[in-house]
């Protein structure tokens, strides 16, 4: 029998009572669960492994997929107050670039984090970056990409997807963030144009 600890990133309903469960564990990495009659009204398991749900678990390991025994829940989301573009972003991500059995432990305290921030925008644009950054796509996002400066960065190259310092924005494709830049319109849509553009590439 295996345990641990897992947010459920993607749920596939089978047959009428089963699911097909893709889950991101601390210990285990990204990996897929057959859940056998959580769809039944009556299911131990029903309320605790719903998407973006963080449970811990016991499963052990069968012919095919590993099967789902026990569950109990950590954490939950308020999806009445949730932006629904946000689940689609960290979804993908989460989907795209994380391996089978592949443990980011991280990564996945990281998203614990955005979860209990019920992923509002500067939460879900820090965890892309930190993505993006642990995965080995994007480099020093605390520097300016001209003259390595960590002061006044208050710029975006679209173009690279890098801060800018004020003395070096005119450089490049530099564009200001304002005030609130993890929040911005700016950064979250060049944000979601390099993410596709890193997954086509890879």
């Amino acid at each position: 029998m295996n345990k641990d600890t897992v947010t459920i990133i993607k749920s596939i309903n089978y047959s009428e009572a089963d699911k097909v469960l893709t889950v991101f564990g601390r210990e285990y990495g990204k990996f897929t669960v057959f859940a056998k009659g959580i769809r039944k009204l009556n299911s131990k398991n029903r309320g605790n492994m719903q998407t973006f749900c963080t449970s811990e678990i016991a499963f052990y390991e069968g012919k095919g997929l590993p099967i789902l025994t026990e569950s109990a829940p950590i954490s939950s989301l308020n999806f009445d107050e949730l932006n629904v573009a946000n689940i689609r972003r960290i979804s993908f991500i989460l989907n795209k670039f994380l391996q089978e059995y592949d443990p980011y432990p991280k990564l996945f305290d990281a998203l614990q984090v955005v979860l209990q921030k019920n992923l509002d925008l500067e939460a879900t644009n820090k965890l892309r970056i930190k993505f993006l950054k642990e995965m080995g796509f994007l480099d020093d996002f605390t520097v300016c990409k001209f003259c390595g400066g960590k002061e006044e960065l208050k710029y975006l190259d679209t173009m690279s997807f890098a801060l800018v310092c004020k003395n070096c924005y005119s450089k490049g494709n530099g564009k200001p963030l304002g005030d609130n830049p993890y929040s911005s319109l700016l950064l979250t849509r060049t944000l979601d144009r390099y993410i596709k553009k890193v997954v086509e590439e890879i």
